[in-house]
């Protein structure tokens, strides 16, 4: 999971109960239409590894799109605001502010695509027994994978607005290895005006992060040997020093995977072969005189099958 761009959920509903089928379908497009139709806010808990961060969290819609604020309330003071797709970051310790965009509108809210059909074979869907998350009654779906490829979530929705109250990201053994929870939650009438001001930028350092160059519709290296759902998402391209990086993002419409291939010039000291780091892994290898890291919330089996058959792409001279 994400740190508040959380995932979009792409699966099907695969419940043999066609009333429980269409309950579930429910909860799902209500999920779906939060992001745009409820103002709130509260406290978020995220918990990654044996680091724990809490969050105050206000969100609304209002004529210029939607709005997501995030404020730390333990270690560096920091501040996160989504407008749209555009995302900004301040350090006020740091006199530093960045911002990027981000391009697969991934919230807090996740989406249902038009063809999630597609994905049945990778993932079931069950209903669980209710539950309530921070006093509010919640309908518990659990996402569990039909191979070993990624991993599982177990998601709480508030039963009547669909809001994503709680989600744990679960590893093979089916242990809890993330999680995010709302411990407070309130709901607003109008959008929180004073949260969703013009930032002010004045006397803070500001960095754009998102990539030099365009998106690179056919990218020159590719993966022969995708674990199964998995499609090319994103193509992106970074000119440093060293030569230019080149970052493939790939997803099922759940789980997500990045590659990047670098002159192998430019690395220093990096260890090749597979690392772990909580939910997160990661392998590196040397590819025809360059480096590529592959890295993602999925198992250390899909990262390796996916470094391991990290190829330049062949191209065709016309007689």
């Amino acid at each position: 999971m994400r740190f508040v761009l959380a995932p979009v959920l792409f699966f099907s509903v695969c419940l043999s109960n066609p009333v429980v089928a269409s309950e579930v379908s429910t909860l799902l497009r209500k999920m779906t239409d939060a992001d745009g139709l409820l103002n709130y806010q509260g406290v978020l808990v995220l918990r990654k590894s044996n680091n724990m961060v809490a969050m105050r969290v206000e969100h609304g819609a209002d004529g210029r799109g939607i709005w997501e604020s995030m404020m730390s309330l333990n270690g560096e003071a920091r501040r996160v605001v989504r407008l749209n797709d555009e995302v900004t970051s301040i350090y006020p310790e740091r006199q530093l502010l960045t911002v990027t965009h981000n391009t697969d509108k991934h919230t807090l809210h996740p989406a249902l695509p038009a063809n999630f059909q597609k994905l049945e074979a990778y993932y079931t869907i069950n209903r669980l027994k209710d539950d309530r998350i921070a006093d509010h009654q919640a309908a518990v779906l659990d996402v569990v994978p039909n191979d070993g490829f990624r991993y599982g979530y177990r998601y709480w929705l508030d039963a009547k607005t669909g809001v994503l109250l709680r989600c744990d990201l679960l590893n093979e053994k089916r242990q809890v290895v993330e999680q995010m929870m709302f411990t407070m939650l309130e709901y607003l009438p109008d959008v929180p005006v004073s949260a969703f001001t013009e930032i002010d930028r004045e006397g803070f350092e500001e960095k754009r992060l998102d990539p030099v160059n365009p998106v690179q519709k056919n990218p020159v290296w590719q993966v022969s040997n995708l674990p199964g759902g998995f499609m090319l998402t994103q193509s992106r391209a970074r000119q440093t020093e060293k030569g230019e990086i080149l970052h493939l993002a790939y997803s099922d419409g759940l789980a997500s995977v990045s590659v990047f291939v670098e002159p192998a010039g430019a690395i220093h000291q990096k260890r090749e072969g597979a690392s772990m780091m909580g939910a997160l892994n990661a392998y590196r290898s040397h590819i025809n005189q360059h480096f590529v890291t592959v890295i993602g919330e999925v198992p250390a089996m899909a990262v390796m099958q996916i470094a391991q058959s990290v190829e330049a792409v062949k191209t065709v001279t016309a007689k």
